[in-house]
């Protein structure tokens, strides 16, 4: 299984295909993602919970990698609580 580690600004992202893991000062969130769907596990401050998204809306990278500017975007793109 082929992955990339990087650590940058306190934040932790590991990443392969299908499974992807962000560790950052907020807390942890887990990916699953599929070609049509990611399914976010949030283990964080603003919320113990799980989000289903489109995987091409790129949310997490458009968030630079923060977890609660990630929950900001899904609220805005899905409205409150993902599809």
């Amino acid at each position: 299984m082929d992955s990339t580690v990087t650590s940058t600004d306190g934040k932790v992202v590991s990443e392969n295909h299908t499974l992807k893991v962000l560790v950052e000062r907020n807390g942890l969130l887990l990916s699953v993602t599929t070609k049509t769907y990611s399914y976010l596990l949030f283990l964080s401050r603003p919320l113990v919970g799980l989000r289903k998204i489109v995987t091409k809306d790129r949310i997490v990278a458009r968030a630079d990698y923060d977890i609660r500017r990630t929950l900001e975007l899904i609220d805005e793109t899905y409205g409150r609580g993902g599809l």
